[in-house]
């Protein structure tokens, strides 16, 4: 089993993103904290602290630790409408993840392919039996189209990464008009915490 799977292409960003003043991180004190980021074009702070509240108070996981969880809501924008701010924003979730900032991530479909591309994610075949994963219905289990650098289909599929949870009402009000999914961080530093809560949340 892969353990703290990290992409070259992430290192250089972390870098990179460090020196443009991107990264979030505030020093070296340890943080015990899981680490949950959303990610979307946008997502509401207060609805997704309402959700962080109400998650952690009824963890079992979480308790069992001695730890809590942690969630960060980043916005991007749209590549569209303004590409600087989506290219800093994209930067910046890079930079988190290359930095072990990041242990899961609730993200929409369309940034969870950008990430999923990147290697990013944990292969949840790699992490979890065909019995654990049958109890997600197959149409939820994601993995995207690879693409060539004029960003066309190459025929091939990522891993299956991650686990669309649209539908759940409270994150629905945190991540509005978007399909979002559940990943685990290819570099978490709680690879065990993380399965479990990835759990709680995927059945929440």
């Amino acid at each position: 089993m892969k353990t703290r799977k990290i992409s070259a292409v992430l290192l250089s960003a972390v870098m990179l993103a460090s020196a443009l003043g991107l990264s979030s991180c505030g020093g070296d004190e340890e943080n015990t904290a899981l680490q949950i980021l959303a990610e979307s074009s946008y997502v509401d702070a207060e609805q997704l602290d309402a959700y962080e509240e109400t998650f952690s108070a009824g963890s079992e996981a979480l308790t069992a630790a001695g730890k809590t969880a942690e969630f960060t809501d980043l916005s991007v924008g749209s590549e569209d409408v303004d590409p600087t701010v989506y290219a800093a924003s994209t930067m910046k979730v890079s930079a988190m993840i290359a930095a072990n900032e990041v242990d899961l991530m609730l993200c929409s479909l369309d940034e969870a392919a950008r990430n999923a591309r990147g290697d990013c994610y944990y292969d949840l075949e790699e992490l979890f039996t065909p019995e654990e994963l049958a109890q997600v219905p197959e149409e939820n289990l994601l993995s995207f189209d690879q693409v060539d650098e004029e960003g066309n289909p190459t025929g091939e599929k990522t891993p299956v990464c991650g686990v669309k949870i649209s539908g759940n009402e409270a994150l629905d009000s945190a991540i509005p008009g978007a399909e979002y999914g559940l990943f685990i961080v290819g570099n978490t530093d709680d690879l065990e915490l993380a399965k479990e809560v990835f759990w709680e949340i995927v059945n929440g």
